[in-house]
């Protein structure tokens, strides 16, 4: 077989309409390897396993940047049963192919409404850890765009964050949670779950997001009222927007919103993420990015079902014009040794991968944008975070 004898890999599922995979040639393991798909013996789609995965980079496979998303054509996502091949090097077969497999449908299918409103419209579910320096402006800060109640899961925080969940739970903001870390089990999925259970009967929209991440409203409007555009989808996804460090290497005492106004343009690669506001009701199993659903679609703001653009957790819309995510994923540089030494909590205590890889700062360091869109609401984020102030220590 040649050279394509010595690449190692797997073809692993289809998610959205992306297939999924790795391969790795271990003779040069800084390589991307080219990966070719068949459906019935047709080339439709060739891409580089270029991607990283932590699962790799803990069993040793390079540095973890050989995984593989490749979109399938939208003609062929017609729910389809087809012969699939995955091909490296001069064409040997990749693991776990070929295989005959039910292509996806991503046709949209519409949701009755529920029986009964709940009395929440909309909630955030997250996972925290030591965010002490930012929850109270993260709180304020959704309160403002329209989010009613937050159960936040507080994974062995010691740095004030329990002082101050403790408080807001006294008061009613926030279900706090205590989330200890368990030996062998990632902590974050495991917590998404729980507050699936607490939330189902409580609220008709929830969001799994993550405490560096703001929900952002750029039509002027509130984020419930966005949602009610979406009442027949099961889910909406909501595009990243990442910002960079604006050149800062120590923490300043300021608001995140305010700290950190530039961030990669919308089209970058790696604004290809999103998060989602799901319909509790429909959730069979939340995940970091797309819950699995029990019925219907997960769309964006255009009515374009998730994975149209491939793996429905990586799903391009540069160009959003209502609901965005401002990702403040590296921070200052302080702040992101701070948050690569904590871990990450998708991963156990004791893998190799839960230390985030040393380039990330590198390549998430991203300013060729100014965006003050959330900069200019400072001043109304401070009046409500001094109100929870008050709540928490009352």
């Amino acid at each position: 077989m040649g050279d394509g004898a010595l690449i190692h890999g797997n073809f692993d599922c289809i998610a959205g309409r992306d297939v999924c995979g790795w391969a790795w040639n271990p003779a040069q393991p800084q390589d991307a390897v080219l990966v070719s798909v068949l459906v019935d013996g047709t080339l439709v789609c060739q891409g580089l396993a270029n991607h990283h995965r932590p699962d790799l980079h803990a069993a040793g496979i390079g540095q973890g940047n050989h995984a593989f998303y490749l979109p399938l054509p939208e003609s062929l996502t017609d729910g389809r049963s087809r012969t699939l091949t995955v091909t490296v090097g001069d064409g040997q077969p990749l693991g776990g192919t070929p295989v005959h497999i039910t292509l996806p449908n991503n046709r949209f299918q519409p949701v009755p409404p529920p029986a009964v409103r709940p009395p929440l419209t909309l909630a955030i579910c997250a996972i925290v850890k030591d965010e002490g320096s930012y929850l109270l402006e993260w709180i304020a800060h959704h309160r403002l765009v329209g989010v009613q109640h937050f159960v936040l899961f507080d994974n062995g925080s010691t740095d004030g964050t329990t002082a101050l969940l403790s408080g807001l739970a006294r008061a009613g903001i926030v279900d706090h949670v205590p989330w200890p870390d368990i030996p062998h089990v990632a902590a974050q999925r495991p917590a998404y779950i729980a507050g699936l259970a607490r939330l189902a009967d409580r609220c008709r929209w929830v969001a799994f997001i993550d405490a560096d991440e703001f929900l952002n409203p750029t039509c002027g409007r509130d984020v419930p009222s966005i949602m009610a555009d979406y009442d027949q989808a099961a889910g909406l996804v909501i595009p990243w927007r990442l910002f960079g460090s604006n050149g800062q290497l120590q923490q300043q005492d300021d608001l995140v919103i305010g700290r950190f106004t530039r961030r990669a343009a919308a089209d970058h690669p790696l604004n290809r993420s999103v998060k989602t506001i799901v319909q509790a009701r429909l959730v069979a199993r939340p995940d970091i990015h797309t819950p699995s659903i029990t019925e219907g679609s997960l769309i964006d703001e255009h009515g374009r079902v998730a994975g149209t653009q491939g793996h429905p957790s990586h799903h391009a819309v540069p160009d959003a014009g209502k609901l965005v995510i401002n990702h403040y994923f590296t921070k200052s540089g302080e702040e992101w040794t701070r948050k690569r030494n904590r871990g990450q909590a998708t991963e156990t205590v004791d893998s190799s991968a839960r230390l985030r890889p040393d380039d990330h700062f590198a390549t998430h360091d991203l300013n060729d944008i100014e965006d003050l869109g959330l900069a200019s609401q400072a001043h109304l984020v401070r009046e409500e975070m001094e109100r929870l102030r008050q709540f928490a220590s009352s």
